[in-house]
């Protein structure tokens, strides 16, 4: 399975609320870097990504998409 970074922060909490919104949607997704931010984000260079499968990429876009226009 190929893993696609839809968004990045340099803090995880900025990512949750459409991680869960996606799992709600029973989109697989997880975040990388998660631990690593938490603990060194006192450098900039380290950010949390939010990744999808890419075969959910159109999904994806679509839910993207609804949560901007709301």
């Amino acid at each position: 399975m190929s893993w696609v970074t839809i968004k990045s922060s340099h803090y995880e909490t900025d990512l949750l609320p459409l991680k869960s919104r996606l799992e709600a949607e029973g989109i697989q997704c997880f975040l990388r870097n998660e631990h690593t931010t938490q603990v060194m984000s006192h450098m900039a260079t380290f950010v949390a990504e939010l990744q999808v499968a890419k075969e959910d990429m159109e999904k994806v876009r679509e839910i993207m998409t609804e949560i901007e226009k709301a």
